[in-house]
């Protein structure tokens, strides 16, 4: 079986499977996440937007902390969530982040909690808009796809 060549897969899968999952991945006022703790926080919170009845495709908009945005950059390449759809019907916002989405606002610690009962596994491959992820957060993916930090 092939490995998976998806942008999610790369940024951290890969980065665990070569050996990597215990150093720091992003640095913030709040402290260090190792690749592995980035890995899955990303898959925890995927998870948590599938069941709540996100899929492949649905947008999603965001306006949370850099850290936050980190989680919900690598959370969204892992579901394949489209940030170029014009009608997203799915917002994370504010501090603490809260998703809304169908009329329920769920905070970021429940998303959480919830997501821990199954957290999603990166795609084997990318669907084509997800190239919009890549341009638009670069300073988010790049240090990651290079085995490298992100400091803010």
């Amino acid at each position: 079986m092939a490995r998976p060549t998806s942008l999610a897969f790369r940024a951290l899968d890969a980065q665990v499977i070569a050996g990597r999952g215990e150093e720091v991945a992003l640095r913030d006022a709040d402290g260090c996440l190792t690749t592995a703790q980035l890995l899955h926080e990303s898959a925890v919170v995927a998870g948590a937007w599938r069941l709540l009845g996100l899929q492949e495709g649905d947008g999603l908009r965001l306006d949370v902390s850099r850290r936050h945005e980190v989680i919900a950059v690598l959370a969204a390449l892992r579901l394949q969530l489209d940030c170029g759809a014009p009608a997203a019907p799915a917002l994370l916002a504010g501090r603490p982040p809260v998703v809304s989405l169908g009329g329920e606002d769920v905070p970021w610690d429940a998303l959480i909690q919830l997501g821990r009962t199954d957290p999603l596994p990166a795609p084997a491959v990318d669907a084509p808009f997800v190239e919009a992820w890549a341009s638009r957060h670069d300073d988010l993916l790049a240090p990651l796809l290079r085995g490298e930090e992100i400091v803010f």
